[in-house]
């Protein structure tokens, strides 16, 4: 029996668009459902049972069988779990759906391409990359290996993506630009020039932030709050009011019983629209005219402490709130 393994159930779309190439082609017999997080096991996904972790995959033939990752959520979780998946030798499969015009497209293995998704002529997808549902890829465009376009996002022509770019939802890149390995671009973010490797763009037009990382965070950690000295590592605790109540929005939005003060927002699971709710519940909980592109550049509890300060005229906390009363009284 010919059986399609889905690994990844958090992905609805991606079980649809599963379901769709097999009416229109009845390639599998079968498709199963994995997911790692135990949790999932057993539940129901378009009426299709959850069956276990990826780990059933060392009972699947891999003379007849083939397996798709659906992980989309960033592309560094999405190259995490292909490594994982492709350890049990299964081989990759690709979904299109039979709605998408193909006519001069060059697609590699393991590409994903979602109902209503736009690829120009000329264009080039890499392996394991995934166009969501209505993107947009130009004419000319090259899409490097490991690659996201999220929904409605547009990829203007002759772009290079280079490996493992995220490409957030309703974003759109003008023509002829590159964008660096790595990269993420925020939702609803308007690029107008090239981006360097591992950069983060963010807005109208968008902004680079060069992504930080937990290492490169150690001189940010150490800065004192309100008088107080930081420490590098451990879970939050009642160290400073300020750091509690950035710890507290940040388990929220995460939806985690704790959140270490000195891990990565974005390593704990943040995505652009995450920032952009935890900074929504930093400005009404601090009183502070508090922005996205914070949470980008101090990804840590104890770094957006810091930032913030203890509220003084001369702290960015203070220098905030003395913005967000200005505009109160305009």
């Amino acid at each position: 029996m010919r059986t399609l393994y889905l690994c990844g159930v958090g992905n609805g779309e991606g079980i649809r668009l599963a379901l769709q190439v097999n009416r229109a082609t009845e390639r599998w017999r079968r498709i199963v459902l994995l997911d790692d997080d135990t949790g999932q096991h057993g539940s129901m996904r378009l009426d299709l049972p959850v069956a276990g972790s990826f780990e059933l995959l060392r009972a699947a033939d891999p003379g007849l069988d083939e397996v798709v990752n659906l992980v989309t959520r960033t592309t560094a979780g999405r190259a995490r779990a292909r490594e994982r998946i492709a350890g049990f030798g299964i081989p990759f499969a690709s979904l299109v759906h039979p709605g998408v015009d193909l006519i001069g497209v060059q697609l590699a293995s393991e590409t994903c391409l979602y109902e209503h998704a736009t690829v120009g002529a000329g264009a080039s997808l890499g392996r394991s990359s995934v166009v969501l549902l209505g993107a947009v890829v130009g004419h000319g465009c090259r899409v490097g290996q490991g690659c996201v376009v999220a929904p409605n996002a547009v990829i203007n022509a002759r772009v290079v993506l280079e490996d493992g770019v995220y490409v957030g939802s309703n974003a759109s890149i003008l023509p002829d630009l590159r964008i660096g390995a790595g990269a993420t671009i925020a939702a609803n973010t308007l690029v107008v020039a090239d981006v360097p490797a591992g950069a983060t763009v963010l807005g109208v037009p968008g902004t680079v932030v060069q992504a930080s990382r937990p290492d490169t965070m150690a001189e940010a950690v150490q800065v004192p709050v309100g008088g107080t000295p930081l420490a590098a590592a451990g879970p939050i605790g009642n160290s400073t009011t300020l750091e509690s109540t950035i710890a507290a929005a940040m388990r929220e939005v995460l939806s985690l019983t704790e959140v270490p003060r000195g891990s990565n927002f974005f390593d704990l699971g943040g995505t652009s629209l995450k920032a952009i709710q935890l900074s929504r519940r930093l400005g009404e909980r601090c009183g502070v005219a508090a922005e996205a592109l914070d949470v980008f550049r101090y990804p840590t509890v104890a770094a957006l402490a810091a930032h913030y300060g203890g509220g003084g005229s001369n702290t960015a906390l203070g220098q905030a709130r003395q913005r967000a009363a200005m505009r109160r009284w305009r």
